[in-house]
C-alpha cells in the first residue's frame, strides 16, 4: 500500500466523522533503546484505534491497528529508536460509537525529550510527493479494505460500506438472545377473525437447538373452558383489551386453538436498504403461514395492518389451488411488500414454483432492498425484481420471523372453492369451526410444521 493509496483510504473514511467527539491529545514518552511508543486515553465509546507514524517524512511509514485499550490506553509501541532532531509526524484514525475521526500530530525530539508539539485536530493526512512511492509496512492480517459508501443506513444512524456485514445471528447460543430478539406475545383473533393463533413467549413454541431458531405451532389441548387472559405479559399496543383477554362463556369467542412464536428486533436493529438472507426451513401442515419479513419501525410487531416486507413465504399446505386452478401450496413461493390501504390489502409480489415443498428441506432467502428497486432470490437464483410500492418504504425496517395459522390475507375466501376451508375468514364463529375440523388439518402437523432457521444475515448495499 503507497502513502498515497492511504491518504486517499483516510480521505474517505475522515470524510464520515461528525462534529461532537473530540480525539484526546496523543501521549509520547521514549522508551530509551527500546523505541517509544504513542498512546491516547481510553473513553467510553472508543471501539479501535488506527495509527500511521512517520520519521522526518521518509519511508517505509509505520502502522499500527489496535482493537482494544489496555490499562485505560489505546497504545502503539514502536522498536524504532528516534534521534536528536527527528520529526515524528502522528496521524490516526479513531472510531467512536461508529463514527470515523482523525487527528494528526507533530512532533520534534531534541535530546531526546519532547521538544514542540504541532496540532492539527479534523484534517486530512498528506504526504510528500517524493521520488518514487513510499510503501507502508501493515501485517496482512491488519490490512484495511477500500469503503465504497453503501446507501445502507443503520439503526444508530452511522453509514456502513457496501457488502459489510451490519447483523448477525446464527443462534449459537444454548438460548435466544433476549436482548436481540423480544417475543410477541397476544392472542390474534379480535373484532371478526385475523389470525387463529396466540403468540407467546413459552419455551414449547420457540427454542434454540443445536445452532438452530425453531419456531413451533401448537394445537391447543381444549379451548372452551374458562377465559384466556395474558396479563401483564401481554404486548398488544392497538387493542389489549382484545388482544390480551378473552373473556369466558362469550358466544362467538373461544379460546385460541393454537398457540404459537413470533419475535422480533424493533428494539435492538433496524436498517433502512440493504441485503437480508434468511436460511431456513418453513412450516409444513394445512393453514400455516411463516413470516420471514421486514416492518417499518414508525409501527410496532403488534401493529394491525402494518406495512410488511415479505423476505419469502410459502403456505404450509401439500395441496391448495385457487378456483382457477392455480397451485397456491407449499410449493409456490412468493416474496415482496404488502401494504394495506383503507383497511384493504395492495400486494407487490413477485413468486416462483418448485416442484417440491418448500418445507422439505433448507433454502436460502435472500431480498436485496435498494432505493429503486427490490430483489428476490432463492438459493442465489433471482425470481423477481419490484419497483412498484417502494415509496411506501421510505424508512428504517426491523426484522420479524414468526408462525401463524390461518388470516385474512393469508388464506382469502375469495379465491378457494367453497368447502375447501374448514372456516370461513369472516365468520364470527370461524376460530370455533377450524377447531371442529382439526381432525382434517391436525394430521398434517407433526415435527415438519416447525419453522427452523438456521441463521440471519444483514450486509449493507
Amino acid at each position: 500500500m503507497s502513502c498515497k493509496t492511504l491518504s486517499c483510504l483516510l480521505l474517505l473514511i475522515s470524510s464520515y466523522a461528525i462534529l461532537g467527539f473530540k480525539i484526546p491529545s496523543i501521549d509520547f514518552e521514549m522508551l530509551e533503546e527500546q523505541g517509544f511508543e504513542v498512546s491516547i486515553p481510553d473513553e467510553p465509546g472508543i471501539q479501535r484505534v488506527f495509527y500511521m507514524l512517520q520519521v522526518d517524512d521518509t519511508c517505509p511509514a509505520l502502522m499500527d491497528y489496535i482493537t482494544e485499550a489496555v490499562n485505560g490506553s489505546w497504545v502503539s509501541r514502536q522498536k524504532m529508536s528516534l534521534q536528536n532532531n527527528d520529526k515524528l509526524q502522528i496521524s490516526l484514525l479513531v472510531q467512536f460509537n461508529e463514527e470515523i475521526f482523525e487527528k494528526s500530530e507533530t512532533k520534534v525530539i531534541l535530546n531526546k525529550r519532547l521538544l514542540t508539539t504541532r496540532d492539527f485536530s479534523s484534517r486530512s493526512i498528506s504526504f510528500p510527493s517524493g521520488e518514487g512511492e513510499c510503501q507502508a509496512f501493515l501485517a496482512p492480517q491488519q490490512q484495511t479494505k477500500r469503503c465504497k459508501p453503501a446507501q445502507t443506513i443503520v439503526s444508530n444512524g452511522r453509514r456502513a460500506c457496501q457488502g459489510e456485514l451490519i447483523f448477525e445471528d446464527n443462534f449459537s447460543e444454548a438460548q435466544l438472545n433476549k436482548s436481540t430478539w423480544k417475543h410477541d406475545i397476544r392472542q390474534r383473533m379480535y373484532h371478526v377473525e385475523e389470525e387463529l393463533v396466540a403468540f407467546d413467549d413459552a419455551v414449547r413454541n420457540s427454542f434454540v437447538k443445536e445452532g438452530e431458531l425453531h419456531i413451533v405451532p401448537i394445537v391447543a389441548s381444549e379451548v372452551t373452558e374458562g377465559s384466556f387472559k395474558l396479563g401483564d405479559r401481554c404486548t398488544a399496543v392497538e387493542s389489549p383489551d382484545q388482544e390480551c383477554n378473552i373473556a369466558q362463556g362469550s358466544f362467538y369467542s373461544i379460546k385460541p386453538p393454537v398457540f404459537s412464536a413470533q419475535i422480533h428486533t424493533r428494539d435492538s436493529f433496524s436498517f433502512k436498504f440493504g441485503k437480508i438472507v434468511v436460511r431456513a426451513k418453513l412450516p409444513k401442515g394445512d393453514w400455516l403461514f411463516p413470516y420471514l419479513m421486514l416492518q417499518p419501525v414508525s409501527t410496532y410487531a403488534e401493529t394491525h395492518y402494518a406495512k410488511q416486507l415479505r423476505i419469502a413465504y410459502a403456505r404450509g399446505n401439500a395441496f391448495l389451488r385457487t378456483k382457477k386452478g392455480e397451485d397456491i401450496s407449499g410449493s409456490h413461493l412468493y416474496g415482496g411488500g404488502v401494504v394495506w390501504h383503507h383497511g384493504n390489502a395492495v400486494q407487490f409480489l413477485k413468486d416462483k414454483v418448485s416442484k417440491t415443498h418448500y418445507g422439505d428441506g433448507f433454502h436460502n432467502y435472500t431480498m436485496i432492498w435498494q432505493r429503486d428497486k427490490i430483489t428476490l432470490m432463492v438459493d442465489e437464483e433471482v425470481y423477481g425484481e419490484l419497483y412498484d410500492g417502494l415509496p411506501f418504504f421510505n424508512e428504517k425496517c426491523f426484522i420479524i420471523f414468526g408462525v401463524t395459522v390461518g388470516g385474512f390475507l393469508n388464506f382469502d375466501d375469495s379465491i378457494l372453492e367453497k368447502d375447501v376451508k374448514p372456516y370461513k375468514n369472516r365468520e364470527p364463529r370461524a376460530a370455533l369451526s377450524f377447531w371442529q375440523h382439526r381432525d382434517a388439518w391436525a394430521p398434517t402437523w407433526g415435527r415438519q410444521s416447525a419453522m427452523i432457521i438456521d441463521y440471519v444475515r444483514v450486509y449493507a448495499e
